[in-house]
């Protein structure tokens, strides 16, 4: 005779729930977007190069209390070179076998029958998608700080060339960024970092009226946007995105792009800045020239000839640069060089 017991607690679903993995890659790719916003992309290059054109112009202003007859006075509008942006193709792979580490306990339910595996079954799409967390982790990290160990390809990120530059009066302090010390008033506080750089923005004419036409931008990581909202609640005693237009408190995206207080500056959060760099730019000055906005999206998958192994590739082509580089374009705190 069966008994049944009620009371029983339940176990937990190995179906369901043995198919939750815990990833590595948490980072998403958030350059694309912040280049589109912010900075100038230039799509469809096939070329290793494209050289940037510069618009200048002169007026001067001469005397105008007779008829003048000659109006060339030397207020010559030109089209020049600008920065040349360096293309490289950049190839990123791998092979994955079926048939080692997929047949054990905890995987083997989700395979399909036999052993002639044409893919990994349920296990395919948590795989991928933990690929591309990996892949958009390291294309971030390689178009600001360039290429990183393990990498093969040599590619010049943002902060390369930035450091190359040899920026002088552009470098605004050195120190690494802080949340302002206990009363909030330390220079290396990120809140006062942002303060100083607009201060020293606003020697420059042209600067100057881009921060009041709002066409400025600040960018940083979102170790130092906290570092910054804890310093200023240090100096007054409020939470920053109170006051910031777009938020209303810390719950509604607080890490998302906010105003400077005070200013029409927003606030960028890139997670490939160092966190020892902070920096403000005119908008359109980083540039980002590539093929195919598409290439760094679609990863390839199959299997290889024998359908033993499946395979997996990205491959693109771009590159990376600044329309201007001096102190009349960009204002940063970070190493010099």
């Amino acid at each position: 005779m069966a008994n049944s017991f009620s009371g029983l607690t339940a176990y937990v679903n190995e179906d369901r729930f043995g198919r939750a993995f815990w990833t590595e890659a948490l980072m998403r790719n958030d350059v694309m977007p912040f280049v589109v916003k912010d900075g100038l992309p230039i799509p469809g290059v096939k070329n290793d190069s494209i050289d940037l054109a510069k618009l200048s112009a002169t007026a001067t202003i001469a005397d105008g209390s007779t008829c003048v007859g000659d109006l060339d006075k030397d207020n010559d509008t030109v089209i020049s070179k600008g920065t040349t942006i360096n293309l490289k193709k950049g190839f990123i792979s791998g092979v994955i076998c079926p048939h080692d580490g997929f047949e054990t306990y905890y995987t083997a339910q989700g395979m399909p029958a036999g052993q002639h595996y044409k893919g990994l079954g349920v296990w395919q799409a948590p795989l991928m998608a933990e690929i591309n967390r990996h892949i958009a982790k390291r294309l971030a990290l390689n178009f600001w700080q360039g290429n990183q160990s393990g990498d093969t390809w040599t590619y010049d990120g943002w902060i390369d060339q930035l450091l190359a530059a040899n920026m002088g009066s552009a470098v605004i302090g050195t120190a690494t960024p802080t949340d302002g010390g206990s009363a909030g008033t330390d220079a290396a506080g990120v809140f006062n970092i942002c303060e100083a750089l607009v201060a020293a923005a606003m020697t420059s004419v042209d600067f100057g009226q881009d921060i009041m036409d709002g066409n400025v931008y600040i960018v940083m990581n979102a170790q130092n946007r906290e570092f910054m909202r804890i310093n200023y609640q240090r100096r007054y005693g409020l939470q920053m995105p109170e006051i910031a237009v777009g938020l209303t408190g810390l719950q509604n995206n607080s890490f998302g792009t906010f105003l400077m207080p005070g200013t029409r500056i927003p606030v960028e959060l890139q997670q490939g800045v160092p966190q020892s760099t902070i920096i403000m730019s005119r908008k359109k000055n980083q540039v980002l020239a590539f093929d195919l906005e598409s290439d760094f999206t679609n990863v390839e998958v199959g299997m290889d000839q024998y359908n033993e192994n499946m395979w997996w590739k990205l491959r693109m082509k771009v590159g990376g640069g600044w329309q201007a580089l001096d102190t009349n374009n960009v204002k940063y705190w970070g190493p010099a060089s």
